[in-house]
């Protein structure tokens, strides 16, 4: 399994960030940057088809859970129910699964070209592409960035698992969509801050450079919000408005309810316009 992913997803990458690095002038950050900014582009239509399915159900909330509560002890009427609202729960978490092998050939291939032991720059050569061969002249690649920082050793000044954690909370509190359910909302608020957290500490002890690629990718998810912000926007209006709409039942109108005692007859005798004369009782 794992010389398949390599084949499809670490070995390209690692060749695609080798080329990009010779254009560059040998400029390692540079390429990450530039090959970071290509695979977020390629995966671009995914990223927003995962967040609009997010807002979708996140608008539809207070929805789902009205249904759940009215058929919580009828499972068969629940499913048939959650299919007629268009509640899906792989909907945002598809477009993430097929993100998520490029994202790790990415981190891989940086970690794989970085080389920071002996054995790591000899286990380099065997998946540089023959057919490329001015390649095998540009490792071992340069890991100094500004004449002081190593990226293939943490950074001893904390600089870069600082910024890690920074920009991991922006892009986390930006892309998480709001909600309704009090415990939805706790859980999003813990991750938000225990993933930042998460990254920061595994950045003390990790390469610099795989920090500079982790900045870099919050930097642009940050930045992929805010150009995609009108159209989540309008999703999440029509989605809502949806909601709004099958949500409601249409009421039927009632009868006025009855009195509960009848209405007090009047005293005052109506005075009839002509008596009825017995019989017998006309003059002659």
């Amino acid at each position: 399994m794992g010389n398949i992913f390599d084949l499809l997803f670490v070995n390209p990458m690692t060749n695609l960030l080798l080329l990009i690095y010779d254009v560059l002038f040998h400029n390692y950050v540079l390429a990450i940057i530039v090959l970071t900014i290509i695979i977020r582009l390629i995966t671009l239509p995914l990223t927003l088809k995962q967040q609009v399915s997010s807002m979708k159900m996140a608008a539809m909330q207070p929805q789902i859970k009205a249904i759940q509560e009215k058929y919580k002890n009828e499972p068969q009427k629940l499913s048939e129910e959650m299919r007629k609202v268009g509640f899906n729960p792989l909907g945002g978490c598809l477009p993430l699964v097929i993100q998520f092998p490029i994202l790790i050939g990415l981190y891989n291939a940086i970690t794989r070209t970085l080389a920071v032991t002996p054995f790591s720059l000899l286990e380099l050569g065997k998946y540089i592409y023959g057919f490329l061969p001015n390649l095998s002249s540009l490792v071992p690649v340069n890991n100094v960035f500004l004449g002081v920082l190593d990226l293939g050793q943490p950074d001893k000044l904390f600089v870069i698992p600082i910024l890690v954690i920074a920009t991991t909370y922006f892009s986390t509190k930006l892309t998480t969509p709001p909600s309704t359910d009090a415990q939805t909302k706790q859980t999003n608020q813990m991750m938000s801050m225990m993933m930042p957290v998460m990254f920061g500490f595994f950045m003390l002890s990790a390469p610099a450079g795989l920090g500079i690629y982790w900045i870099v990718s919050n930097l642009i998810g940050i930045g992929q919000y805010y150009l995609m912000k009108p159209r989540l926007d309008l999703a999440k209006a029509q989605h809502a408005a949806v909601a709004g709409t099958t949500g409601s039942t249409p009421t039927t109108p009632q009868a006025p309810p009855k009195p509960k005692m009848p209405p007090p007859r009047s005293k005052v005798k109506h005075s009839t316009s002509a008596r009825v004369a017995k019989p017998g009782s006309e003059k002659k």
